[in-house]
């Protein structure tokens, strides 16, 4: 059986759509699993258990034309996605019952499954789009694999900036400015890791250059407080960053890509939810807590003293990470 699985999306939303590719290893082990991706998410393919991976530009549609499947999940619900289920000529070809109403979508897809989007998490969402199979599952955990060389990329670069274990992370940045918290802050809660809980923090982002810039402010305040980080924006590919945080022994993030990769991968996470729903995008993991805005509101409205209670709650009294590590080196 082979299936075709299509989500053509951004990061955040491929890592939460992982639990359908596990959910189907599990339930339907003999399956061949195919993932259509963005090229914007192609860099996380060597992380995704599917047995191949189709990305947008690289022989797309000669691939698609070329191969027999048996069914066609449909996880992105827009044209494009609409576009490549019907090149698919897979029999039965599955979406989302909101999606019914869309023009032409009843001449492409025979099969839709009801989910309540507002109802449900977004990885929940997704694999209940599996419901059409018969596989019922609830709370499936995100999944990733990091390849070897991503692990030796981060070993390489965290041995170069003079960083050993324990350490913290900090993600400040993301592709929509408006969760950007302030840069004054950031610096509150990097002297406060540094200072209280003994741990050098590794500052991470991309190379956009807004990002850059609200990265450089956080550096300015920083220095008044004669703290410092290691800064390394936008000097890691994307699951080289992942490597690093799972060798982190936390993180603090704003809801983005990366918060959902130490999800993934068990480290302890504190991330800030500003305009955008913590009920369907928080970390599911135990291992992780949520600090949001008042009635989604603006960044700013998140304070100082509730992420440094959150990060302390997470982490135990200060200091507590470093008597941790002499414990355990790992």
């Amino acid at each position: 059986m082979r299936i075709l699985l299509i989500q053509l999306k951004r990061i955040g939303d491929t890592l939460l759509t992982t639990p359908v590719l596990s959910a189907l290893r599990e339930h339907a082990p003999q399956a061949r699993l195919t993932l259509a991706l963005n090229a914007s998410t192609a860099a996380l393919a060597p992380a995704l258990d599917a047995d191949r991976i189709l990305v947008r530009g690289d022989h797309f549609w000669r691939a698609l034309a070329t191969t027999r499947f048996d069914i066609a999940l449909d996880f992105t619900g827009n044209d494009r996605s609409a576009v490549v289920t019907a090149l698919s000529r897979a029999p039965r070809r599955i979406t989302w019952a909101r999606f019914a109403r869309k023009p032409l979508r009843r001449l492409i897809y025979n099969e839709f499954v009801a989910s309540s989007v507002r109802d449900r998490h977004t990885a929940d969402h997704h694999t209940d789009l599996l419901r059409a199979l018969d596989i019922h599952v609830e709370d499936v955990p995100l999944a990733l694999r990091l390849p070897a060389a991503a692990q030796a990329e981060a070993d390489q670069t965290l041995a170069a900036g003079g960083i050993a274990t324990p350490f913290a992370v900090v993600h400040a940045g993301t592709a929509r400015p408006e969760k950007y918290w302030l840069p004054e802050r950031w610096a509150e809660v990097i002297a406060h890791l540094r200072t209280d809980h003994c741990l050098p923090v590794v500052l991470t982002g991309a190379r956009d250059s807004a990002e850059r810039a609200h990265l450089d402010a956080i550096q300015r305040a920083l220095e008044c407080s004669g703290c410092d980080c290691l800064d390394l924006a936008g000097k890691l590919s994307l699951l080289g960053t992942a490597a690093v945080l799972a060798r982190a022994r936390l993180l603090c993030a704003v809801d983005s890509a990366p918060a959902h990769f130490a999800d993934a991968l068990g480290t302890p996470l504190v991330v800030l939810f500003g305009p955008t729903d913590p009920f369907h995008w928080r970390p599911r993991g135990t291992n992780s807590r949520v600090v949001s805005a008042p009635q989604r509101s603006s960044m700013a409205e998140i304070s100082t003293e509730s992420v440094r209670s959150a990060i302390d709650d997470l982490a135990g009294p200060p200091g507590e990470f470093l008597a941790k590590s002499r414990e355990d080196p790992s």
